[in-house]
Order: structure tokens, then C-alpha cells, then sequence
């Protein structure tokens, strides 16, 4: 087994995690962000992220809706959006990294809730089928797994 990091963007000392094994690898993340955090730029991811992800099997990472956008009238401030990747921005991301599986994690907002923290969701609660819309139509072709507590998820047989 071998595990590599790099310094990725959210907060002072944040580091992704690439596990490389015989049945696969995976890339863990976490909150990484792009290191701009405002437009204009070309994606919220962290291009360390995608470049430690490139070839990997799983990528694992936290997102944010869309819908939560400042222009989409949730209420959210800007630099609290902008400082989380978006689903749409991590399916091209996973997309472009060749992986198999993207998995969302840490998701803004929870699935089923009406509110996050003080901050309303625009249209209602979303669903698993809403965020996995969002990955679908940035062209991601591979399995995107709406992560819950407790979820899991096997490495793909080579």
C-alpha cells in the first residue's frame, strides 16, 4: 500500500489523501477548495486534488449544491459558497481524472433538509437523485454515490 498527500486549500494545515493499493486507489479530499476563492476562476475544486487524483479508482470528497449558490437566493454568504466545490465542478473534475466512482461527501445541504443551519434551500429539500443530476450533466459517465453516515463502498475488482 502506499499513501501520498499533498496541501490542499479549506483551512491553515488541510491535506488530501491519495491510498493507492493492489485492489485500487482512492482519493480522500475532504473540504479541499480551489485556493481562489472567488470568481472569476475555472472550477471550485483544488487542481492539487485533481492532480493526486489523476488514474484513481474512487475520489471521496465534500460538496455543495449549486442551488445554494449567492445568486440562487439562499441566503448564503459568497465567501462561505465559494470556499466549498461544487458537485458539478467535482464530476468534471472526476471526470477529467479518468475516475470510476465519485463520491459525495460532507454534502451542503444534508439530503431531506429544509434548512442548513440558518440558510433556506431554494425549491425545498433535494434529494440523492438531485445531486447525482448535477455530476450527470457535466458528462461524469462513471458511479456517483450520494455518501450518507455510515455508507461504504468497495474497491472495483481489477
Amino acid at each position: 500500500m502506499k499513501v501520498s498527500a499533498i496541501r490542499s486549500t479549506h483551512v491553515a494545515g488541510h491535506a488530501s489523501y491519495r491510498v493507492d493499493t493492489p485492489a485500487g486507489s482512492v482519493v480522500i479530499g475532504g473540504d479541499a477548495g480551489n485556493d481562489t476563492f472567488v470568481p472569476p476562476r475555472p472550477s471550485s475544486t483544488s487542481a492539487q486534488v485533481e492532480t493526486l487524483a489523476k488514474g484513481v479508482d474512487v475520489i471521496v470528497h465534500s460538496t455543495i449544491h449549486p442551488v445554494m449558490g449567492p445568486d440562487r437566493d439562499s441566503g448564503m454568504p459568497p465567501p462561505l459558497f465559494y470556499r466549498q466545490p461544487s458537485a458539478s465542478d467535482l464530476g468534471a473534475m472526476a471526470k477529467r481524472a479518468g475516475a470510476k466512482y465519485l463520491v459525495l461527501t460532507h454534502l451542503i445541504p444534508m439530503i431531506g433538509a429544509e434548512r442548513h443551519g440558518i440558510w433556506k434551500i431554494p425549491g425545498g429539500a433535494l434529494t440523492e437523485g438531485e445531486y447525482r443530476k448535477v455530476v450527470q450533466d457535466t458528462g461524469f459517465t462513471g458511479s456517483t454515490v450520494v455518501g450518507t453516515d455510515l455508507a461504504n463502498i468497495r474497491l472495483p475488482a481489477k
